[in-house]
């Protein structure tokens, strides 16, 4: 995340630079014509050697035919890591919007169950939530920290599925495959939660 954000500012940069250059490419051409010995017009490749001779004799002594694969390695190194990026990004957003539904549009059964005499029984399913709630937080805040660990979200899978969050926990088995392909155990538990779902 943190490299992201000089990354867009860079290229954000860039682009404003190319667009003003781009915007005022025919009054140079103007102003090149008007200032050319022969007549003939000056095109943009010239303007620009001129403007800047010590990069464009840089650029003409890069060898690309030799380093083309290896850009072109780099460069599909560099997507796959703004595809992993925006994907766990996606995956966080996501279970966000999950918890802030879940709070803010309760059915109107919990409201009236909020509601209850004091001293019932349900303080002990309260402090079972509580405690819950408290590992979910927990598990999260590792995973923001390590989104590799295969571990954490098939911890985390567990905990939706016993809160019967099924929805949540095929999520996050997925998101468990998807770094670890080889585990069994995570495929059964993603069956499992299938079934829950579409009984």
């Amino acid at each position: 995340m943190f490299l992201l954000i000089p990354l867009i500012l860079i290229l954000a940069s860039a682009g404003g630079i190319l667009f003003i250059v781009w915007r005022k490419l025919s009054e140079l051409e103007k102003i090149a014509e008007a200032e050319g010995s022969n007549g003939a017009p000056i095109k943009w490749h010239t303007i620009a050697r001129d403007f800047c001779p010590e990069i464009w004799n840089w650029a003409k002594g890069i060898k690309v035919k030799e380093y083309k694969e290896m850009w072109l390695i780099e460069t599909e190194k560099l997507l796959r890591k703004f595809r992993l990026v925006s994907m766990k990004m996606d995956r966080f957003s996501d279970s966000l919007i999950k918890k802030i539904r879940k709070r803010t549009y309760r059915p109107a059964a919990e409201f009236d169950s909020s509601v209850e005499p004091q001293g019932q029984a349900s303080t002990k399913d309260n402090v079972g939530t509580g405690t819950l709630k408290k590992d979910e937080q927990r598990l999260i805040i590792e995973i923001a920290k390590n989104p590799k660990d295969a571990v954490l979200y098939e911890e985390l899978g567990d905990l939706y599925a016993k809160m019967g969050g099924y929805r949540d926990a095929k999520e996050s088995y997925e998101a468990a495959i998807e770094l670890n392909s080889n585990n069994e155990e995570l495929k059964k538990k993603l069956s499992q939660a299938l079934e829950k779902l579409n009984p």
